[in-house]
């Protein structure tokens, strides 16, 4: 008798990556995010990153913090059976990866909160919640070490 499938399968015949971990991904990469769109307004680039990271040595930090997040959305798009398989290293290292950014993320986050956040600013506790529940998820999850473990097979050579 066959085992009814706990996850639904992606096209290549692998567990559907769940949006969570996209959402974690955005999360993780906020600083990347928050540079390339105050890239996009040039004539207002000093006053948005200010207003994300009024300290520009948090700034790069957290640009710097991001990079292993990064590496593993590139691994991400490699993620397929045309994809490079060389990749897979990084892909298998994964939740480690995250949780490499995640929790550095998590105390610069809650180091640069304001005094009296929860009362002047409350939308500022959306990050560090996140990232709280984020990480919980990623050690807690029975689907992220079978995600983290499966690499489609290389699409056959045409002749």
């Amino acid at each position: 008798m066959k085992q009814p499938l706990l996850w639904p399968l992606d096209e290549d015949g692998l567990v559907a990556l769940p949006l969570r971990l996209y959402l974690l991904l955005l999360v993780l990469l906020r600083p990347i995010l928050s540079w390339i769109l105050a890239l996009t307004i040039p004539e207002q680039k000093g006053e948005m990153l200010a207003f994300f990271y009024p300290d520009q040595q948090q700034f790069w930090l957290a640009c710097l913090l991001a990079l292993p997040t990064l590496l593993l959305c590139v691994a991400l798009t490699q993620r397929r059976p045309k994809g490079h398989s060389g990749w897979f290293r990084v892909w298998r290292n994964g939740k480690w990866l995250l949780l490499a950014s995640l929790i550095p993320d998590l105390l610069l986050t809650i180091r640069a909160l304001p005094p009296y956040v929860a009362v002047e600013q409350p939308w500022l506790l959306l990050a560090p919640s996140l990232l709280v529940v984020g990480g919980l998820w990623l050690l807690r999850s029975r689907r992220v070490p079978i995600i983290f473990s499966e690499w489609p097979e290389p699409a056959p050579a045409k002749k």
